[in-house]
């Protein structure tokens, strides 16, 4: 088997050429198998299975296969599984696009040195641009450039803490950071770019809602959660984490609060439940580390059903902002018990997955007495209820819209369905079957998740959150708004730097170039005057005039050489003092 070992990731970067070359028939077969093959694949893979290549004079670890690093890959085939049937109605670019961004991802969930993570992170973050730009909204260009400069800031500091890590340890394996070394510090730096951490929080609402209906299912599965999975590995215990993942939390809750557009509101959800992985990151430890992993998992499933179902109402109705929808629940009742149960998972409802891993991220805050940050979850895990939790299956499937959308027959397909379908019932069967999972988790542990006080606690944080929701609900009717966030503010940063400094000094530059120029011309006209064909020191002189110069010349090489001797110099002197 070691002889025959390849990685699961490079097999569906492999796929890519088939998907561009293809008829659109056979890529569908393709985009509909690829997935579960390579999850077969991955799972027959022994344990702390490895493979290396020796590389211009690196040696390279393809695979280094962990528990965490299995369920993180099996989490990112999942989502890419239901994202290609999704995708399906897709253009080609997309499709590429997609496998190239999903292939990347899996790869960094199972290599062992830092180069080999370098390069799989940099296509993550072309090929997830392309994803954005297939959008074709009237914001999808800018916002891809700006999501583009964002990742590109995050590689450089990635490739720059990686180099001072390599020159102080001398070693590109991927190993634990427990030092505060500047690589160290440049490497965090650049994940947390990759997690959606302060100040540049904002990219994630900012580009995942520009793109196609089908592409924002990969982002929102692979992107963020990538940089967990890195963080969980090498950075597990940094309390520094704890404070970011907190404003992570708070960040998303309350800017969700003020959306509009429905896409926007579940983006915005993404960067406040990393919060939460973030935070248990920070907390370290065994079953803070199992608490990450259970609930990335059950974030990518949630947040896979939510993002298909927001997709298809885009792709049905052509609308994707709050005041236009409402009601459709008659319409798609499918889709809507689809999304009831991802909304239920993404609050944490018993049965379902966010209840498991909640409830063990809770428990390692316990563990270590960080009571505030106990405190803080559990306000965060109440509040989920006024975005993803209740406010966006409100407004999508049950508000009464004064306006009603057309009637029109569905048209759903049967990969549509299947792509829905697929993630539900995988929060469902977490929720459910929970032990079958912690037998798989990094490290072993045993959990009751379904004890009555976990379950009183959790009643007693969901009933309040949804009566103060049902009573506040008419303060949450969306207003046409353009909220502004923390973007804005960098941008006139950026726009004032460029206009009072580069401007500037552009300004000053042609200045100064006139200046040189002028003077340049100057003096050439003075050369050319003097020494010009009809210049002075260019025309005929009689004899007599040279002879008188060579005269003065002489005389006064003469006085000079005089002036030398310090016996002159002094009668010089005294005849004038």
């Amino acid at each position: 088997m070691t002889d025959l070992l390849l990685p699961p990731g490079v097999l569906l970067l492999c796929v890519v050429p088939a998907l561009a070359l293809l008829p659109r028939i056979l890529c569908r077969w393709i985009l509909a198998l690829s997935p579960p093959l390579v999850l077969l694949y991955l799972w027959m893979l022994p344990e702390n299975a490895a493979l290396s290549v020796h590389l211009a004079g690196f040696d390279l670890h393809l695979v280094q296969l962990s528990a965490m690093g299995r369920l993180f890959a099996s989490a990112f085939l999942l989502a890419t599984w239901a994202g290609s049937l999704f995708a399906f109605p897709a253009q080609r670019r997309e499709w590429c696009a997609a496998y190239l961004y999903a292939g990347s991802a899996v790869a960094i969930s199972h290599c062992g040195d830092w180069i080999s993570l370098f390069l799989f992170w940099e296509v993550m973050a072309v090929a997830s641009t392309v994803l954005v730009w297939t959008g074709g909204f009237k914001q999808s260009a800018a916002s891809g450039m700006r999501y583009l400069l964002v990742h590109l800031t995050g590689g450089v500091l990635l490739m720059s803490g990686i180099a001072a890590h390599l020159l102080a340890q001398d070693s590109t394996l991927i190993t634990p950071l427990t030092d505060g070394t500047v690589g160290s510090v440049l490497i965090l730096a650049g994940f947390l770019v990759n997690a959606g951490a302060p100040p540049l929080s904002f990219w994630v609402a900012d580009a995942y809602p520009q793109s196609s209906p089908s592409a924002m299912v990969f982002l929102s599965a692979l992107t963020t959660k990538t940089a967990v999975f890195v963080l969980a590995s090498c950075f597990a215990g940094w309390s520094i984490l704890i404070p970011i993942g907190g404003y992570m939390a708070i960040y998303g809750i309350i800017y969700a609060l003020r959306e509009n557009d429905v896409r926007r509101i579940l983006a915005y959800s993404i960067v406040n439940q990393v919060g939460f992985m973030v935070v248990a990151i920070g907390i370290g430890g065994e079953t803070a580390i199992n608490g990450v992993t259970l609930h990335a998992l059950a974030h990518i499933f949630y947040k896979t059903v939510l993002v298909i179902a927001a997709g298809v109402i885009l792709r049905e109705t052509g609308a994707r902002h709050a005041t236009q929808l409402g009601g459709l629940a008659r319409r798609y009742p499918l889709v809507t018990a689809c999304t009831l149960i991802g909304a239920a998972a993404s609050m944490g409802v018993p049965l379902t997955s966010s209840f498991i891993s909640k409830g063990v991220i809770l428990q390692a805050a316990v563990e270590h007495h960080v009571l505030w940050i106990w405190v803080l979850l559990l306000a965060c895990s109440a509040a989920v209820a006024f975005n993803a939790g209740i406010r966006f299956p409100w407004l999508v499937f049950f508000r009464t819209q004064q306006k009603p959308l057309p009637e029109k027959p569905l048209q759903l397909c049967p990969s549509s369905l299947s792509a829905i379908l697929l993630p539900t019932l995988l929060c469902l069967a977490i929720g459910m079957f929970p032990q079958k999972l912690f037998a798989l988790l990094p490290f072993s542990a045993v959990y009751h998740p379904y004890t009555v006080l976990h379950m009183a606690e959790q009643f007693q944080i969901l009933v309040p959150a949804i009566a103060l929701f049902w009573w506040l609900r008419p303060l949450m009717v969306p207003r046409p708004l353009t909220q502004l966030d923390l973007d804005w503010l960098l941008r006139r940063l950026l726009f004032f730097a460029w206009e009072e400094g580069v401007l500037r000094l552009l300004y000053l530059s042609v200045n100064v170039r006139d200046v040189l120029l002028t003077s340049s011309v100057r003096g050439f006209k003075f050369l050319f005057r003097h020494y010009g064909p009809r210049g002075i020191l260019a025309r005929s002189w009689p004899t007599g005039s040279i002879a008188l110069w060579v005269a003065l010349i002489l005389a006064s090489y003469v006085v000079l050489y005089s002036l030398q001797s310090r016996s002159l110099w002094q009668f010089i002197h005294s005849s004038f003092s």
